[in-house]
């Protein structure tokens, strides 16, 4: 999806190593953002965003297992557990400001994520939600049956077709297969009851031709969050960000900066 697999990376030293990315370090920033990736994705699908964000921004990614320099770990495949994990990985990051953004899977990892960090005392100064509706309760529901690989594959073609030729290889195809399985089971087996509003302002971002993501879906985060939430439209697909990075990375420092004042 996107990019499956990504550019290499550089892991950085001290807590949480194995669990972010840090391409450009910036101890005397004022904020980090942290970047989770969305299913079949890795750190690498953000690492041009390092070189294009101000230096009052500290950037990271988080690396699930099971890809690039994980990828002889077994990835997860319940939210809790990857929710548990990054959220201990990246305590170390509080001694600043944090802001999150996360990318379809990775904006409800994110959600969850900042509904752990704020138990713990520790509030995010805003939460991204990018290219992913929110989480509606309303009682337990049916689990969905688990989808086929030629299911799973359709659906990231339709998203991007260049970020699915690595599946054209048979050799390639067999080694993602595994870690995307685990991310689409993740994804479906996701399905909160009774999500919790957090007290982390909220900003919803879409692409307008976005099928996965109604209009109505991105403005329910609002019920999501004590605080404000604001909504953000641009042109593209559900890639919209690599569409039109330039715009979506503006939109991005702007809403650091408002986070911070």
């Amino acid at each position: 999806m996107g990019a499956v697999g990504g550019a290499g990376t550089t892991a950085q030293a001290g807590p949480g190593a194995r669990w972010t990315r840090n391409w450009r370090p910036r101890p005397g920033a004022a904020v980090t953002l942290l970047c989770l990736p969305h299913a079949g994705g890795s750190a690498g699908f953000y690492r041009s965003w390092a070189d294009r964000l101000p230096a009052e921004v500290d950037f990271h990614a988080v690396q699930y297992p099971g890809r690039e320099d994980r990828f002889s770990e077994a990835p997860l495949t319940r939210m809790d557990e990857l929710a548990d994990a990054v959220t201990e990985a990246i305590r170390p990051l509080f001694s600043r400001d944090v802001i999150l953004f996360g990318h379809s899977m990775g904006a409800s990892v994110a959600y969850e994520v900042t509904r752990r960090c704020e138990a713990e005392g520790s509030r995010p100064r805003l939460l991204l939600v990018s290219g992913r509706a929110a989480p509606q309760g309303g009682g337990a529901v049916a689990p969905r049956r688990p989808r086929t690989d030629e299911e799973i594959v359709a659906e990231i073609r339709g998203f991007s077709g260049a970020g699915a030729a690595a599946l054209d290889d048979p050799e390639l195809r067999e080694l993602l297969l595994p870690m995307i399985r685990a991310d689409y089971r993740l994804v479906d087996e996701y399905r909160p009851e009774q999500p919790r509003p957090v007290d982390t302002p909220i900003a919803a971002l879409r692409g307008r031709d976005d099928a996965k993501v109604t209009a109505e879906g991105a403005a329910a985060w609002s019920a999501l969050t004590t605080a404000h939430c604001t909504e953000h439209v641009f042109d593209g697909g559900h890639f919209y960000l690599q569409e039109n990075e330039r715009p979506v990375l503006a939109t991005l420092v702007d809403l650091v900066a408002r986070a911070l004042r």
